[in-house]
């Protein structure tokens, strides 16, 4: 931050300086050659005025040139010395015999200054009168001693301004950086200028503790449910190898070991189809989600008739969204399979869509109020029994992250004893 402070404040500040000395050069440049006019309009005043050679009259008129021309521009006598008889065009003389004086400049390569000229209209011909003054390139190399202290001062205010900037203008920010590291504290500043990066800070302390929290959570979750299925996997592995087990405990043993067995799979695969959602980047179709939603509530009949359940559908026709097949149905099933697990006996599910939503209520246990606000959250589980039956606290953070990628809102009513309400709103 300092290098890159130090090379812009020096950029600009060299900018202006050589903008600012080149500018007042010119300007300087152009007094200098009216100056100079007002001069020349004085000298020529002087030799009309007087009758001496014009070589004493140079003298006099501090070695200003002086140039005698015959009515056609030829040269007569010329202090600068010029060759007798050469016809001269230059513009001060061609204005001079359009408007009996012209004034004009030239650099001179001899003396690399600027020559400025004054031609008039005489009685004979023509007289034409010069001055040098200092070209504008002479001017700026005249000037390059002084613009050099200007740099060096320029430099050591740059290096003042670049330590002044990084002690104390930027020390609110390093101490703000220092502060966020590693601090469980809300951060707090002295400036409202910092107070939004602040808030940034502390949002994003507040989102890693919390996945911080939810992946201990989770960790412990998956320890124990892993256990205990290894346990009753080992435990009957053990007995069956022992061979002291009749046909019927060894069948029953061997059912045990197969049902943990797909309990594990079913864990190992819904978190890593979890993971695979964020890297999903297949291309969305229209989804006809009101033939799906009906194919798929009649798969769940055996699982209803097991708890008496009654399904009510309020199915529109003609739905589709831009989806994608399996989205949808990864949707529905989590919805549906937790109103099938948490439903009391002889309950109800009523699933309802439309062209705005698609709604899952059943008539169970319901959700207590403190758990809401946790319950699409990653690895979060709102029983802690660890029986056999409870998920892995993956389903409605899958449910939440495709309604997120879709563009979708996902809502939640629910009272305790009385059941909940699941809905999502389609993006249109």
């Amino acid at each position: 931050m300092s290098k890159r402070i130090l090379l812009t404040s020096l950029l600009v500040t060299l900018f202006v300086l050589i903008f600012f000395t080149v500018a007042s050069i010119e300007i300087y440049h152009g007094q200098t050659v009216d100056e100079a006019e007002n001069t020349l309009t004085a000298f020529m005043n002087v030799y009309e005025s007087t009758d001496k050679d014009i070589r004493e009259l140079s003298d006099t008129l501090d070695g200003a040139r002086i140039t005698l021309l015959d009515s056609n521009g030829a040269i007569l006598d010329d202090t600068g010395g010029g060759e007798k008889g050469e016809v001269l065009t230059d513009d001060e003389i061609l204005d001079a015999m359009k408007n009996g004086t012209g004034i004009a400049e030239r650099y001179s390569a001899d003396s690399a200054e600027t020559e400025v000229f004054m031609c008039k209209s005489t009685e004979d011909g023509y007289v034409r009168i010069s001055v040098l003054i200092p070209s504008p390139s002479t001017m700026f190399v005249r000037a390059l001693p002084m613009l050099t202290v200007f740099i060096i001062i320029d430099i050591i205010l740059c290096l003042l301004f670049t330590w002044l900037a990084t002690s104390f203008i930027l020390r609110p920010v390093k101490e703000l950086a220092q502060a966020s590291i590693g601090n469980d504290k809300k951060v707090s500043v002295r400036y409202k200028e910092l107070q939004p990066v602040a808030d940034v800070i502390n949002q994003k302390n507040d989102y890693v503790r919390e996945s911080q929290n939810s992946k201990d959570e989770f960790i412990s979750n998956i320890t124990h449910e892993m256990n205990t299925p290894l346990t009753s996997i080992r435990g009957f592995a053990e007995l069956i190898s022992s061979g002291n087990m009749d046909k019927a405990k060894t069948v029953k043993a061997g059912k045990t070991i197969l049902r943990q067995s797909e309990r594990l799979s079913a864990m190992i695969t819904q978190i890593l189809h979890y993971s695979a959602i964020d890297d999903d980047r297949l291309t969305p179709y229209e989804v006809n989600v009101s033939t799906l939603v009906r194919e798929q509530l009649n798969s769940y009949v055996p699982l209803l008739k097991d708890k008496s359940l009654t399904l009510e559908e309020h199915i529109e026709d003609g739905v589709t969204v831009s989806s994608r097949r399996e989205r949808i149905v990864e949707i529905l099933d989590n919805l549906v399979s937790n109103a099938i697990k948490y439903n009391k006996q002889n309950g109800k599910i009523i699933v309802t869509l439309d062209a705005r939503k698609l709604a899952v209520e059943d008539t169970g246990i319901g959700i207590a109020h403190d758990e809401l606000p946790h319950i699409f959250s990653r690895f979060y589980t709102v029983d802690k029994s660890h029986g056999e039956n409870v998920g892995f606290g993956l389903g409605l953070s899958i449910v939440r992250k495709i309604c997120e990628l879709s563009g979708w809102t996902l809502d939640v009513d629910s009272t305790p004893g009385e059941g909940t309400k699941f809905t999502i709103g389609f993006r249109k």
